[in-house]
């Protein structure tokens, strides 16, 4: 595995820190500080896009990236851009962070699977279990007919969105933003 792959995978999977979101108070400095945790978490976002802008109109290649990146969003700031529209869109926990997980520890291993020829059921299993494992382990429900469900539509949009190359679109994008956006229709309509 070459460098630029092996930092693509541990991004991934350090990318989940950002989870974090949901352990932090409200207030970050203070109540005279005016210090918010959105206004934090839309800077860190918004200086992302920027350095992405200044990427694509200085024509700048960042470490990690792959050859087909050079002149579209990159998957970093698509990745980016999910966070973002989980964290202010979607906003419930218990679908942002197992379909976040899901997109930062299962796609790595997808790419894996293709290269090495595993068995796709091999990934769609795994999906599967860690969105069971997270939610049970989050909210400890007894509701495990909702979960079955929502796992079963986040690993099936996941598994959709994953595969397939859209020249301009990123699986980092898509794996987060189908599955929440179908799970929380699903949940105003189930829950």
């Amino acid at each position: 595995m070459d460098r630029s792959s092996a930092f693509r995978r541990f991004f991934h999977i350090i990318s989940p820190v950002f989870m974090g979101y949901y352990l932090l108070p409200e207030e970050l400095g203070g109540p005279n500080t005016r210090i918010t945790l959105k206004a934090v978490t839309l800077l860190f976002l918004g200086t992302a896009a920027c350095v992405e802008i200044a990427r694509i109109a200085l024509g700048i290649r960042l470490f990690g990236m792959r050859p087909y990146e050079g002149q579209r969003v990159s998957a970093y700031a698509q990745g980016a851009l999910g966070l973002g529209i989980a964290l202010f869109l979607i906003r419930d926990p218990t679908i942002v962070i197992p379909v976040f997980l899901g997109m930062a520890w299962i796609d790595p291993l997808a790419a894996a699977a293709r290269k090495n020829q595993w068995p796709r059921a091999l990934v769609v299993a795994a999906y599967f279990g860690l969105f069971i494992a997270t939610e049970f382990a989050m909210t400890g429900t007894t509701n495990t007919g909702w979960v079955f469900i929502a796992a079963v539509l986040a690993t099936t949009s996941a598994m959709l969105v994953e595969g397939p190359k859209i020249p301009q679109l990123d699986d980092d994008l898509l794996m987060q933003v189908v599955p929440m956006a179908l799970l929380t229709l699903a949940a105003r309509v189930l829950r």
